[in-house]
């Protein structure tokens, strides 16, 4: 286990024992760690902005203020500005843009005051476009849905051409490419892998039928080897 997965690792136990104090030395035994190490990585996250308090007595330990809600992120305001400007150089097309925007959101309400300073100082300075890429935001719940639960797809497409066809798609991932992102899925009617551009999908219906099981990677087939999950 690594430093970053040991401090979120202690965190979540922190968390997790609500109002009862733990102590540093029952940490270190946990983690198999030294107490001194236990103690820097203590101080590593009350500097990321972890409300945590030390008691004394007995029965004395760290405990988490009831202030934070979810789970301690032990992330730097650089590693934070990143991660917010992926998300917003994905654009709306993105796949589970809307999840994505709510967990930005969440990210930066669990921020220390200083952190949140940094990060907002930061973000200032730099500027994305999210692509030119329109998708309808129902066509995309079910895309999204029909990827997550693994179902066959039913699509209105239009090609490059301006032909339209209505067939079933097996949804098994998406793609994204220079152009923007694409449903990636085993077509019933080409009997074939195929991509197809979101912005051209002017219907899609969710079917209760399951796809086959199949290797993401076999079905982009002629796609470049450096594609790569996120």
């Amino acid at each position: 286990m690594n430093r970053l997965e040991r401090l979120y690792a202690i965190s979540e136990v922190i968390r997790g024992s609500g109002r009862h104090p733990i102590s540093s030395a029952r940490l270190a035994e946990r983690f198999e760690v030294s107490r001194r190490t236990i103690e820097r990585d203590l101080a590593a996250l009350r500097q990321a902005g972890a409300p945590l308090t030390s008691e004394g007595g007995r029965n004395g330990g760290i405990v988490s203020l009831g202030t934070a809600a979810g789970a301690v992120v032990a992330l730097s305001a650089t590693q934070v500005t990143a991660i917010l400007t992926a998300i917003a150089g994905a654009g709306s097309a993105m796949p589970y843009a809307a999840d994505a925007a709510a967990a930005a959101d969440v990210l930066l309400n669990g921020l220390a005051t200083n952190t949140r300073a940094s990060v907002d100082e930061l973000r200032g300075r730099l500027r994305t476009h999210g692509g030119n890429q329109v998708v309808s935001p129902r066509v995309l719940r079910s895309l999204e849905e029909a990827v997550r639960r693994q179902l066959i797809v039913s699509i209105d497409y239009v090609d490059a051409s301006g032909d339209r066809t209505s067939r079933p798609v097996e949804a098994v991932g998406f793609f994204r490419g220079p152009d923007g992102w694409f449903l990636n899925g085993w077509c019933h009617m080409r009997q074939g892998g195929r991509i197809f551009r979101l912005d051209r999908i002017e219907r899609a219906s969710l079917t209760t039928k399951p796809n086959q099981v199949r290797d993401v990677d076999e079905v982009l087939g002629w796609i470049p080897v450096d594609a790569q999950a996120p």
